[in-house]
């Protein structure tokens, strides 16, 4: 989302993008080097067993930044590999805006380092508390607005049914998905408890096209081939606008951490952060973790306005019990509010093309 905006206004000025992203930034004209669908993978039990194919791909993105025709890189997020990328950027002098740097605030401060004395690399950051970490660090950040910001409301039919987003990482998606069924069926049986009608069906969200068939295949075999009429897997909307108002109509989410917690946060609606790692992540997340919270939402404001869950083994009745009851007990009127202060702590700086334009200028001058 933010790189095809970026990509679209590039294109506009007369320069060609080449790269790795996924189906909108291609939609707006980059000419891709490698199928984005290889990448989008986390945690270090995940990472290991892909390493060379990614390095594959690390291989093909460094020869394209380091030619003379690359006037330019454009980073985002991706830290496994763009702070490499940034290390070469530096050496090179070439000139780098790296939207969504590391989260230094919460784990490994120390690539902070690779920013100091690189003038020709610019950071952009979504949140204060990652402007204020890097400052601290003698960093300097521009603020960009986040895409959650531009969300335009439509007016949608509410739902009592459930939300389940597993994540955008096929791996990990299909790790998380096991308990987040359980947690469903719990909540269901509470809600026949509490409410008269029908029952609510379970919605598990692909947030990506390429993971239906995965998810589908999953939820088959947990149900030994006799798929539920009440549960169903649906492909996320790929614009902002569609995707909040498709989430704002049911009832409850659960959600892995990332993106979708500010999601679920934004839309308003009682929702609870799960995720179910694997073993070397969550050691090393032990290890090396400094933040008191994953949740995005509960990071911004510094204290626990969302719950969240670490599912370290096979999830029990107790903690599935706990995260249904954290479900129940939210308030409506106080989701709204947090809904309210995060869209508009999200809604600072310059936007994508106004930064990316920025970036660009510098090469129209010469």
């Amino acid at each position: 989302m933010i790189g095809a905006e970026m990509v679209a206004s590039a294109n506009a000025q007369g320069f060609k993008t080449i790269g790795v992203g996924g189906p909108l930034m291609q939609e707006k004209g980059l000419s891709p080097l490698w199928d984005y669908n290889e990448l989008p993978v986390s945690g270090v039990g995940d990472v290991v067993p892909k390493y060379f194919s990614l390095k594959n791909v690390f291989d093909v993105l460094k020869d394209a930044a380091e030619s003379k025709k690359c006037l330019g890189i454009i980073a985002i997020d991706y830290p496994g590999f763009n702070m490499k990328l940034a290390g070469f950027a530096k050496k090179w002098g070439k000139p780098m805006l790296y939207v969504a740097p590391p989260q230094v605030w919460a784990w490994k401060s120390k690539r902070a380092g690779v920013f100091k004395q690189a003038s020709n690399i610019r950071l952009a950051v979504f949140f204060d508390i990652e402007a204020q970490a890097y400052k601290k660090m003698g960093c300097e950040t521009v603020r960009i607005k986040h895409p959650i910001a531009s969300w335009v409301y439509d007016c949608v039919e509410p739902k009592s049914d459930m939300l389940l987003l597993p994540g955008s990482r096929r791996d990990s998606a299909l790790r998380n998905l096991p308990s987040f069924i359980t947690v469903a069926e719990k909540y269901r049986k509470v809600w026949a408890e509490r409410n008269v009608g029908p029952l609510p069906d379970v919605i598990v969200v692909a947030s990506r096209e390429y993971l239906e068939v995965p998810l589908l295949v999953a939820l088959e075999k947990l149900y030994d081939g006799r798929l539920p009429s009440w549960l169903k897997v649906v492909v996320a909307p790929k614009g902002v606008s569609e995707r909040l108002n498709f989430y704002s109509a049911y009832s409850a989410a659960l959600t892995s951490f990332g993106t979708s917690t500010l999601e679920m946060a934004c839309v308003g609606i009682p929702f609870a952060a799960c995720i179910v790692p694997d073993f070397l992540t969550y050691a090393m997340g032990k290890l090396m973790v400094k933040s008191d919270y994953l949740s995005l939402p509960n990071a911004m404001f510094g204290c626990g306005v969302t719950p969240e869950f670490i599912i370290r083994h096979k999830l029990n009745d107790r903690m599935a019990e706990t995260i249904v009851d954290a479900l129940f007990q939210q308030d409506i009127g106080t989701a709204d509010e947090i809904a309210l202060r995060l869209r508009k702590a999200l809604d600072v700086g310059k936007t994508s093309s106004e930064l990316v334009s920025e970036f660009l200028a510098q090469f129209l001058k010469r």
